[in-house]
């Protein structure tokens, strides 16, 4: 799996630290790995739930670049309701 990271200039690091500095980098991989929920589109920008190893759950703005390839624009810990639409959908599959 390859993953890349959409980067920040003038903070000289990936854009998901600028924000939200509690998610791990390592955490992609697991979330990428694992069911995920997608949310929301904006042409090939998806916005997706998924969860880690540990139970975190992350919303993840990607684009998809084929197969294994990942581009994220950005992430977040999942808030209350995003967590549910990603449990309500896992009860359907």
């Amino acid at each position: 799996m390859k993953i890349t990271f959409a980067y920040d200039k003038k903070a000289q690091k990936p854009h998901y630290l600028v924000r939200h500095r509690g998610v791990d980098k390592r955490e992609f991989e697991e979330v990428f790995s694992g069911a995920m929920v997608v949310i929301g589109q904006r042409g090939s920008v998806l916005k997706a739930v998924g969860r880690t190893f540990r139970g975190r759950f992350l919303t993840v703005v990607f684009i998809r670049r084929g197969g294994d390839q990942y581009h994220v624009v950005t992430a977040w810990p999942s808030k209350r309701k995003q967590i549910l639409l990603w449990h309500r959908e896992m009860k359907r599959r």
